[in-house]
C-alpha cells in the first residue's frame, strides 16, 4: 500500500513537488563536498524519481564540474535495492565495452545518502553519477514528440469534448497511421515497411546493447541472486497484482482510467491469454534474470554514434524478453514495428543466440509493457514534469490517446493468438506469478 508520505507528496501541487526536489538536492550536495550556491542546478526529468543535472562554478573545486544527480521516489527502492543497481554498473563497466554512466562515491564513502525530508516526515535516497555526454537517438518516424505536443495543446479544451476526440484519434491512428498510410494489417504492423538505414542500425544497436545485458546478466546473476532479491521482480503482479502497483502506480481498470466497461474488457481477454502463455514459457534461468527492463531510446544517449546506456533504476529480475519489448516503449502501435523488431532481434542474435520461443512470444512481452506504460502514465497524469519525448507533457488528452490505443493492441492481440496453439515446452518451468 502506498505510504502515507507518498500520498502527501502526491497531493501537493507539481510545483511544490519540484521545489521540494529541488531542496532536496541543495542539502545533499555537501554531502559530496559541493556547496549549492556554487552549483548550476538543473532538473532533467521528473517522473518515478528526479533527476538533476549539476555544473559547479567553484574554479576551486576538486570534483567533477558536472555531474548527475537522483533523487529517489519513495516507496520504491530502498537502500539496499539501490545498492544492487550500483553493484550491477560496476559490473556491467568491468566485464563489457558498454559506454556507462558511473556512480559517485559521496566524502564519508557510501555511493547512497539518505537525506531527510521534514515536510514530508520521511527521507530520501540521493545518489550521484558521471556526466555522460550526448543526447538520445531519435528515429526519423518517431513521431512520440508530436503526439505530446498536440494533445497538451488541447488542455484548453474541457475534457468532455477533448476525451473522445483523442479516443477517436487513436481509432483512426490505427487504420491510417501517423504518416497518412493505410495500415491493413491484422497485427498491428504494415507487412514490413523498410527502415531508413540510419534507423535500421539504431535498433541493431539496441538490440545488440540488450543482448550484451543478458550475457553479463546470466552469470552475474547466480553469484548474486540473494542481493538481487531486495530488487522490483517484473513478473506477473509488477502489471497485474491486484494490491496497489508500486511499479506503475495505477492499474487499468480504475475508475479514473479514461478506458470504457468494453475497452477494459478487452485488456481483461488479453491480460488472461497471456498469463495462460507465460505459464507454459515459464521463468526458467535460461529466460528470466536480470534485465534493465526500460531500454527506450530516450534512456540511451548518443554521442557520434556512440551510444551509452542510463537509468539501470528499475533493473531487476523478469524474462529477458522484456528487455526486447521495452526498446519499443510508447511505439507499440507504430505501422513499420514489425521492421523494429526485425532490426532489434538481429542485432540482438549477434551477441547472443535467440531461441524461436522466446522470439515468437516478443508481442506477449511487448503488450504487458504496453499495458504497464499505459498505467504508468495513469500515475503520473498530475506529477510529470513537461520534457521531452514520450516525457512531454502527460494530460488527460494524452493518456486516453495510450489508452484507447492499448485497448485495440489487446483485441488485435487476441485475435491473433487466440487459435495459436500455446507453445509446447519439452520440460515444464516454474513460474512465478
Amino acid at each position: 500500500m502506498i505510504s502515507a508520505a507518498q500520498q502527501s507528496f502526491n497531493d501537493l501541487p507539481l510545483e511544490r513537488q519540484k521545489a521540494h526536489f529541488f531542496d532536496v538536492v541543495r542539502r545533499a550536495l555537501p554531502r559530496w563536498g559541493y556547496d549549492a550556491l556554487s552549483c548550476d542546478i538543473r532538473l532533467l526529468n521528473l517522473t518515478e524519481n528526479a533527476t538533476f543535472r549539476i555544473d559547479c562554478r567553484c574554479r576551486e573545486s576538486r570534483h567533477a564540474k558536472r555531474f548527475v544527480m537522483r533523487v529517489h521516489r519513495l516507496d520504491y527502492a530502498q537502500n539496499d535495492s539501490i545498492r544492487v543497481e550500483l553493484q550491477w554498473l560496476e559490473e556491467l563497466q568491468r566485464a563489457t565495452a558498454l559506454r556507462l554512466a558511473s556512480p559517485i562515491a559521496a566524502l564519508d564513502g557510501d555511493r547512497i545518502q539518505s537525506v531527510d525530508c521534514p515536510d514530508l516526515g520521511t527521507s530520501r535516497n540521493v545518489v550521484c553519477f558521471s556526466f555522460v555526454p550526448g543526447t538520445a537517438p531519435r528515429d526519423s518516424t518517431d513521431d512520440t514528440e508530436e503526439l505530446s505536443t498536440l494533445m497538451s495543446r488541447l488542455r484548453s479544451i474541457p475534457d468532455s469534448i477533448t476525451i473522445p476526440l483523442t479516443r477517436l484519434a487513436a481509432i483512426l491512428y490505427d487504420v491510417i497511421g501517423s504518416h497518412g498510410k493505410l495500415n491493413i494489417s491484422t497485427d498491428g504492423g504494415d507487412n514490413g515497411a523498410a527502415l531508413a538505414p540510419q534507423d535500421d542500425r539504431l535498433y541493431r544497436s539496441i538490440g545488440a546493447i540488450a543482448a550484451i545485458l543478458r550475457h553479463d546478466s546470466r552469470s552475474w546473476t547466480q553469484a548474486h541472486h540473494a542481493d538481487i532479491a531486495h530488487r522490483i521482480a517484473w513478473n506477473w503482479d509488477a502489471t497485474f497484482g491486484d494490491r496497489w502497483n508500486n511499479y506503475y502506480g495505477s492499474h487499468y481498470w480504475d475508475v479514473n482510467s479514461t478506458l470504457s466497461r468494453h475497452d477494459i474488457e478487452s485488456i481483461d481477454r488479453c491480460r488472461d491469454l497471456m498469463k495462460r502463455r507465460l505459464k507454459v514459457f515459464g521463468t526458467s534461468p535460461e529466460r528470466y534474470g536480470l534485465i534493465h527492463s526500460d531500454l527506450r531510446p530516450a534512456n540511451l544517449l548518443d554521442d557520434d554514434g556512440d551510444l551509452a546506456v542510463l537509468d539501470f533504476d528499475d533493473c531487476g529480475m523478469g524474462w529477458y524478453m522484456t528487455d526486447i519489448a521495452g526498446i519499443v516503449g510508447f511505439m507499440e502501435h507504430r505501422p513499420d514495428l514489425p521492421s523494429v523488431l526485425s532490426a532489434i532481434v538481429n542485432g540482438y542474435r549477434s551477441i547472443y543466440p535467440l531461441e524461436e520461443k522466446e522470439e515468437r512470444e516478443i508481442p506477449t512481452f511487448i503488450m504487458i509493457r504496453r499495458i504497464g506504460l499505459f498505467e504508468s502514465l495513469l500515475y503520473h497524469m498530475t506529477n510529470a514534469d513537461p520534457g521531452s519525448n514520450e516525457a512531454a507533457s502527460i494530460t488527460p488528452e494524452l493518456v486516453a490517446f495510450f489508452g484507447k490505443g492499448t485497448a485495440i493492441l489487446a483485441r488485435k492481440y487476441v485475435r491473433r493468438y487466440r487459435a495459436d496453439p500455446l507453445p509446447s515446452e519439452r520440460s515444464t518451468h516454474s513460474t512465478r506469478n
